[in-house]
């Protein structure tokens, strides 16, 4: 893992489980504290507090719906943390509805889950990331940065929506504000055909995208970019 992280705040959203986890985790290894964001997972949020805490750094819990609250979500982890220097946008909805069926209420309920949410996140942590000269990873995917699937197009719409926003936040927002995304490919998952179309031929891990995302938070010389971790998925049609 990239970087020194001893006395940086973060909030990592969606950290109870799965490539939420492995972040807060690693950022927990690097010396950070870690706001454990969750909505509706809380045991599990409240075993990865217990590690991070176990990691010898704080590990406040937040509990919220960043489609609802994002606002609030953000400043209960900064009074938890004293500020924040660093936020990683990675809570999403994930569901597959062809687009004809799509209802307007599924197509909203999409954009708020996975566009205005985020969004409204980085916008409240804001001033704390200016005042700390901090940094902003979202988490993205293949589809709606360099792919799109059928049956998605909700889900695409909303992820190509934030991977503009991460884009050009980096350049509204800089100097003080560093703003990057990650776009991971097939991660712990178990697919023959999928693994043809994989050039690197095997799956990835969330450490491997826990370590990109600590990289973009730890390299002061790089914003604006989303990086896929892939394993060369995005190159082949």
């Amino acid at each position: 893992m990239q970087g020194d992280f001893r006395g940086r705040r973060a909030l990592v959203t969606g950290a109870a489980r799965k490539l939420g986890r492995a972040i807060a985790l690693a950022l927990g290894r690097g010396g950070a504290d870690v706001a454990v964001h969750y909505r509706s997972s809380r045991a599990e949020a409240e075993e990865t507090a217990a590690e991070l805490l176990r990691l010898g750094v704080r590990a406040p819990l937040v509990q919220g719906d960043q489609a609802l609250e994002p606002e609030r979500i953000v400043h209960e982890a900064a009074a938890a943390l004293g500020g924040l220097d660093l936020l990683v946008c990675n809570a999403a909805e994930f569901e597959k509805v062809e687009a004809a069926a799509l209802s307007r209420a599924q197509f909203e309920a999409m954009l708020a889950a996975n566009l205005t949410g985020p969004f409204l996140l980085m916008q409240a942590a804001l001033p704390h990331l200016r005042a700390s000269r901090g940094a902003i990873v979202t988490l993205l995917d293949l589809c709606g940065t360099t792919q799109v699937w059928k049956g998605y197009a909700h889900y695409a719409a909303a992820k190509a929506g934030l991977a503009a926003l991460t884009r050009l936040l980096a350049l509204e927002w800089a100097p003080e504000v560093r703003v990057n995304g990650v776009a991971p490919g097939a991660i712990t998952a178990d697919d023959a055909a999928l693994l043809k179309r994989i050039p690197l031929q095997r799956i990835g891990t969330t450490e491997e995208v826990a370590a990109a995302v600590l990289f973009l938070l730890s390299q002061e010389f790089v914003t604006g970019q989303i990086l896929p971790v892939d394993g060369g998925r995005s190159v082949n049609p």
